[in-house]
């Protein structure tokens, strides 16, 4: 049998996240809002105000969110390398002991675990390496910049926001007429949806058209239910006439 690479992707994960979650909170959130309140008011204007203030906000507010979690995560955890390192300094006799125990525990024979740990302990950052890794539960590599995450993350909602407003910012200048606007800009969000979806598949190894109809299935559900919630609002609140024809 020839040799085969498998390719792993672990180190573009957090990338890879922030630009679904990303495109996803756009295509869905500020879709939701999109579409509840195209069931709410047939004015183009008002959905499309309504559509680039929630773009705006969510823009704003989750590339800010990311840039800070992702930051206080990286913090905690350079703080905790700190600490290791002080301990590989200062305690390496205790830090080789743990070592030992970490073999032990992962089945080489004491003997065999003492003699890893002594070699190991020649090069003090491969031992702070295995510390990350077992004692830590993290790599180097999952951590990118938090700059670069609140970017990505704000990009992609932005992109994901706009989409769906398209069809009602053309409305603003030709005539589409209220259905071709609110179906064309549900298939967008659909079909978006389905592409990222699929893409997911090379992290997931999941089927591309599973992870495509999860998405177009859970995010259908929630454009169906904003456009329910407003279509019942506009005749609840009885909004003028002219807002609802």
């Amino acid at each position: 049998m020839e040799a085969h690479e498998i390719k792993h992707y672990t180190h573009e994960s957090d990338s890879f996240r922030t630009k679904v979650f990303g495109i996803q909170d756009g295509l869905i959130g500020v879709g939701s809002i999109i579409l509840g309140t195209a069931g709410l008011t047939r004015d183009p204007l008002l959905i499309v105000a309504a559509g680039l203030i929630a773009t705006a906000a969510q823009t704003l507010s989750m590339g800010v969110g990311e840039f800070i979690s992702t930051r206080v995560r990286k913090q905690i955890i350079d703080n905790e390398l700190r600490k290791e390192e002080f301990e590989i300094e200062n305690f390496p006799e205790k830090e080789r002991e743990e070592l030992v125990e970490m073999y032990v525990d992962k089945g080489l024979s004491r003997e065999e675990a003492v003699d890893m740990a002594s070699k190991l302990m020649r090069d003090r950052k491969v031992v702070l390496r295995e510390m990350m890794l077992n004692e830590l539960k993290v790599t180097p590599e999952e951590f990118e910049e938090p700059a670069k995450l609140g970017l990505l993350m704000a990009g992609y909602l932005f992109l994901g926001g706009v989409l769906p407003l398209l069809p009602f910012l053309l409305w603003l200048v030709v005539p589409v007429g209220y259905l071709v606007a609110v179906s064309s800009s549900a298939a967008a969000i659909m079909v978006t949806l389905a592409g990222f979806g699929a893409a997911a598949s090379k992290y997931t190894g999941l089927p591309g058209w599973r992870m495509a109809l999860e998405q177009v299935a859970t995010g259908g559900s929630a454009l169906l239910a904003s456009f329910i919630v407003g279509y019942g609002l506009g005749r609840v609140l009885h909004l003028p006439p002219q807002l609802l024809q």
